[in-house]
């Protein structure tokens, strides 16, 4: 990986196991994610239950890792995190063997779920093995190559998910990604691993929600990421619906519009990473909340399949820019000391909003559907709120506190 002359010295080495772990778990996720949701419905017959449960996992590993990350921190974050990625990660391979949309759907589920659990821990690793003022910069070259891993995945389990069953794809890239954890779990804090954090689980829990009521900088974005995330959310189960129903794409179709995603996935990180570094980062999440209309407003318009090709495009601007703006947000929020406690409150309210959002989505287009209306009123409601998330990050920007009051 020729990252060196981008690296700070210091941090060479944890970024080079960091940089080989993302583009082998790239290897991995490409294979597998950008298909499960199609193979649900178009080779399972899924329901709306269904693909919203998939679209509520990692969400739901959210909702639980304020409480869990501090059960596994015990000094050694780095090998909470590879453990709770190899477990989910191992677990995957249960696809191969499941019968019925069902239980596709529940393993799907288990495997996001608990990957999403060391998002606390994932971070406060970040924080103590690079420099602050270099974080935005390092993650957006490590996720630079994860998504070359999963770009150069994606064509090629697109191309065999036609050919062969989707079984025997699922089970040869496996091993992929308990590689790559291996490899994580070499990564090494300067100083030794952080003590561990003293208290039970109620009350550090219930302490580090009390900063949404002591800083109100990072209340009034916790908010607009709330509304914006429910309003694209409740989207994500229905794009399934109306893609394979109405539009009847194909997983060749699908493999393509996912690679356009990735590679300006890819580009963009390399963009924002320079920008969130030098900017105020709530200012990218006001840009990016707006951007993310466009996926919901691009299906209200879709009448083929190719149409979507904009909001292909847009996406993966998009998740490299609200990747990185939400995570140098924490970053600039708290101190080292706080870093997991913040990112802990941040996954908690992802995850209220992404348990109970694809399934209202679900149920509305079940609904229209079952009275004979059309499901793209569920992406009008959708892109409503996304807007409305943009004007509570734009009024966000006037409270003093956090970042503000750094820079």
């Amino acid at each position: 990986m020729r990252f060196d002359n981008l690296v700070p010295w210091r941090a060479r080495p944890n970024f080079r196991l960091d940089a080989w772990a993302a583009f082998l778990s790239g290897l991995w996720a490409g294979g597998i994610f950008p298909f499960t949701a199609f193979i649900a419905r178009d080779r399972l017959q899924a329901g709306g239950f269904e693909l919203g449960l998939m679209t509520a996992a990692p969400f739901v590993g959210n909702l639980i890792a304020l409480p869990l990350s501090h059960l596994l921190d015990r000094g050694h974050p780095v090998r909470a995190v590879a453990l709770a990625h190899t477990v989910a990660r191992s677990t995957m391979v249960a696809a191969s063997f499941v019968h019925g949309s069902v239980a596709f759907a529940w393993v799907v589920f288990a495997v996001q779920c608990i990957g999403a659990v060391s998002a606390p821990l994932a971070a406060t690793v970040l924080r103590q093995i690079y420099p602050l003022e270099w974080v935005g910069r390092l993650l957006s070259y490590s996720r630079f190559l994860l998504l070359g891993g999963m770009i150069f995945s994606t064509l090629v389990a697109g191309v065999l998910i036609e050919r062969f069953s989707y079984r025997w794809v699922f089970l040869a890239y496996a091993p992929l990604g308990l590689v790559a954890m291996f490899i994580y779990s070499r990564i090494r804090i300067p100083g030794g691993a952080a003590a561990a954090t003293e208290g039970d689980v109620v009350r550090h829990t219930l302490g580090a929600l009390r900063l949404l009521k002591e800083d109100p900088a990072f209340r009034w974005f916790s908010l607009a990421v709330f509304v914006y995330g429910f309003g694209n959310l409740m989207s994500v189960p229905v794009c399934t619906i109306y893609q394979v129903d109405v539009l009847k794409i194909t997983s060749a179709q699908l493999a393509t519009l996912n690679i356009v995603t990735q590679v300006v996935w890819m580009l963009s990180y390399v963009f924002w990473g320079r920008i969130v570094d030098r900017v105020s980062p709530l200012r990218v999440v006001l840009v990016n909340t707006l951007l993310g209309a466009v996926m919901p407003l691009n299906h209200i318009i879709a009448t083929d399949v190719w149409m979507l090709l904009p909001m292909a495009l847009v996406n993966g601007v998009v998740y490299a820019g609200i990747e990185l703006s939400y995570f140098n947000s924490v970053m600039h929020f708290s101190t080292p000391e706080t870093t997991a406690r913040y990112q802990g409150v941040h996954s908690l309210l992802l995850g209220l909003r992404g348990c109970v959002a694809p399934f209202v989505g679900a149920v509305m287009a079940q609904g229209l559907q079952h009275s004979g209306r059309d499901v793209r009123w569920v992406f009008l409601v959708g892109m409503l709120l996304v807007f409305a998330g943009a004007w509570l990050q734009w009024r966000g920007l006037k409270v003093p506190g956090g970042i503000h009051a750094r820079r």
